[in-house]
């Protein structure tokens, strides 16, 4: 691994209120602005129309009620080929709470979402993508990628004789390298998460519910300013393996393990998607735990030796950590994924999945992965999951999840 600059001072941890301390703000800004009108330039298209959270905070810095915009949208953003942002909102447009340097417009969202709209939602689309049109003829084109396709604003959009395409491969394209602002963001998810972690070990006990338990995730993240898990994935004893179930009021055992994956939205929006296996006291592991823990630790070890840039995913994939049979049905989706505001692309195979999800590319410099394992038998027992989230450097990578393996566990 090659050495390079830590991301963040040792412990050091900081809230949006804080980051200015850290990180330039309008450095990143405008570096993901430009990342996108690339990309824009690369695929013909004038402007990007953004209804998604995640990719609307990208786009513009700013956050408008996320996860209810996540099902019911009332905010947009227009990104031009060249300029400024254009920003819709619901909530008092004209009032902002938040303003970013890389948007050049605020405008009044004719919502057309059933709620609030009702039978005024044909009326508001059609206004909304009058309004867009306008935009995108303003960049001298007619070509708009969108990223959620609403099948409403879809026809409206094409009724006003724009040529709509997918968002998407635009988007992952756009995201997949960080500059040194977004990778100490990402290592400042991770710090908050270590915190989480060593809260929830800490205070893991025989009698706690796993809904008890996660919420410590939870409210650790919220207590940083951070903004929301993207998922429960929390089990224990049984309930671990096969992987994917989500807490319960299950109470834990002493003796049980305990297996989480953060899918931490932290601080400004960017992730720490670590996942570690502890076990409730009081006890001690036992051989078979430890076996499947051990498992798991060669597994991240070995595949994150293979991290370098230039590294082809074919050649990452079939170079991987060996799965031993008794395992490889319960294997974990895939075996490494990008990460920034979210799971991002690549989502790269293990090899006895290559031939039908294979993918082409190859690692690059300053993209963040997460590696990704989970050791449970098909036969059933118990399971670990861990995961590590990394840079990718020139030559090799660095950690940015610090919280460690247990000692206990690993038999050391």
């Amino acid at each position: 691994m090659n050495a390079r600059t830590s991301p963040l001072p040792d412990d050091a941890v900081f809230s949006p209120e804080e980051a200015g301390s850290f990180i330039d703000m309008s450095r990143m800004l405008h570096y993901r602005l430009a990342r996108l009108q690339k990309a824009m330039v690369d695929e013909d298209c004038c402007g990007l129309l953004l209804m998604g959270v995640h990719n609307r905070r990208y786009a513009t810095g700013m956050l408008r009620a996320g996860i209810y915009n996540a099902h019911k949208p009332s905010s947009a953003a227009f990104v031009p080929a060249s300029g400024l942002n254009t920003v819709f909102d619901w909530f008092h447009p004209d009032m902002p709470f938040e303003t970013s340097e890389t948007t050049g417009e605020l405008r009044p969202m004719p919502v057309f979402a059933y709620f609030p709209a009702g039978e005024r939602n044909t009326a508001n689309v059609a206004s909304f993508a009058g309004e867009i049109a306008d935009l995108a003829h303003a960049q001298g084109g007619r070509r708009v990628a969108l990223d959620i396709a609403d099948p409403l604003l879809v026809h409206a959009l094409i009724v006003r004789g724009l040529d709509v395409v997918s968002a998407d491969r635009l988007i992952e394209r756009a995201t997949l390298i960080k500059n040194d602002d977004e990778i100490r963001c990402l290592a400042n998810a991770c710090g908050v998460a270590a915190i989480a972690m060593g809260r929830l070990r800490e205070a893991l006990r025989s009698g706690m519910t796993e809904h008890e338990a996660w919420s410590i995730l939870q409210q650790t993240n919220s207590s940083f300013g951070g903004d929301w898990l993207e998922y429960r994935l929390l089990a224990s004893g049984p309930r671990i393996n096969p992987w994917e179930e989500e807490a319960s009021n299950r109470a834990i055992e002493a003796g049980d393990l305990v297996a989480f994956d953060c899918g931490m939205i932290g601080p400004l929006g960017y992730s720490a998607d670590v996942s570690r296996t502890f076990l409730c006291g009081p006890a001690s592991a036992m051989p078979a735990q430890r076996r499947l823990y051990r498992l798991a630790v060669d597994n991240i070890e070995h595949n994150l030796e293979l991290v370098r840039a230039g590294v082809s995913f074919e050649d990452f994939s079939k170079a991987c950590w060996p799965y031993p049979e008794e395992f490889l049905k319960h294997r974990y989706p895939v075996m490494a994924h990008g990460i920034g505001m979210g799971d991002e692309w690549p989502a790269i195979p293990w090899p006895i999945d290559w031939e039908t999800n294979s993918i082409d590319g190859e690692l690059e410099e300053n993209m963040v992965i997460c590696i990704e394992s989970f050791i449970g038998s098909e036969h059933g027992g118990e399971g670990v999951k861990l995961e590590q989230q990394v840079v990718v450097t020139r030559d090799g990578h660095e950690l940015l999840s610090p919280f460690p393996w247990d000692d206990d566990l690993l038999g050391s």
